[in-house]
């Protein structure tokens, strides 16, 4: 049946149908491309998107949201390959899973059909893997690769996707009027900033990082970025990224034979003696152990 399957189809024809984008490449480049609302996801590797004026950085542990008319860039410029795993919605597809979660049982059966929504905006950013929406995209990749996929699966694994989205969406609403400033557009302005100060969080993980440079890429302040961070994630950023990387370390372990060492350092941590350290106290067993259990 994977014959059948919208997988890599024209770009003129998405919008039309759930489908999927999906390549290895070391090389690659797509300039100014309009989408539909759509998810960007990295199997292995990683790769850039540009939109919005701004440098997505997407790798295995976060995904992209980009929205409906979009113009985006895509460059993978590496050694490594990488490989992309990219939904593209049906336009309304999403919006319907919206309308039927909030509009209420009378009125749905009397409008069955949504007609013309306008399209649902997200907040362009990244998302780490603490959101179920990547779980299900690696769970919806496992799928598609086995071969055995049939296209009532497909169906699901759209549902699922799209329905945690509008979950999530939701969520954004609620801390964004969590936040202390009086005005609506305030508080929508400090979220995203927010937001920008995460990303460069995100795509910095296995790196040095300060607050200084995080507060920076949000156009804020390190004091008002921290506390507006902290009310909003409910963890400090430095609490924030040592998760982060604690995340990425346990992925390398289950998924490579890289030494712990190497995997201490790949996920950003100075020293074997602090990575050991923080690893048992968040998953209550060392590296080597914790790879031992698998």
């Amino acid at each position: 049946m994977r014959q059948l399957l919208p997988i890599n189809i024209p770009g003129r024809e998405l919008g039309c149908e759930n489908a999927i984008l999906s390549g290895t490449s070391a090389r690659h480049h797509v300039p100014d491309f309009e989408g539909c609302l759509s998810l960007k996801s990295v199997v292995h590797g990683a790769a850039d998107w540009e939109a919005d004026g701004r440098r997505f950085v997407v790798s295995r542990d976060c995904y992209l949201i980009l929205n409906d008319r979009q113009h985006y860039t895509i460059t993978i410029d590496s050694v490594q390959k990488a490989t992309t795993f990219c939904l593209f919605f049906q336009r309304g597809f999403v919006e319907d899973i919206q309308r039927a979660t909030i509009v209420g049982e009378e009125m749905l059966l009397d409008a069955p059909l949504p007609g013309n929504a306008q399209p649902l905006e997200f907040i362009n950013r990244l998302e780490p893997q603490d959101s179920a929406v990547l779980g299900l995209l690696r769970r919806f990749h496992a799928a598609v690769a086995s071969g055995e996929m049939t296209l009532v699966d497909w169906d699901q694994h759209f549902i699922r996707i799209a329905a945690q989205l509008t979950r999530e969406r939701r969520d954004t609403a609620r801390a964004i009027a969590n936040l202390p400033a009086a005005r609506a557009s305030t508080r929508a302005e400090v979220y995203r900033r927010l937001l920008r100060g995460r990303d460069f969080l995100l795509a910095s993980i296995a790196e040095p990082v300060r607050l200084n440079d995080i507060a920076a890429a949000a156009c804020l302040s390190p004091f008002h970025f921290h506390r507006s961070f902290t009310q909003v994630f409910h963890q400090t950023p430095h609490q924030y990224l040592t998760r982060q990387r604690l995340h990425r370390a346990a992925d390398l372990l289950r998924r490579t034979n890289l030494s712990v060492t190497e995997i201490g350092l790949d996920a950003g941590f100075e020293s074997l003696a602090s990575f050991s350290d923080l690893f048992r106290r968040h998953y209550g067993v060392s590296p080597r152990q914790y790879r031992g259990a698998i």
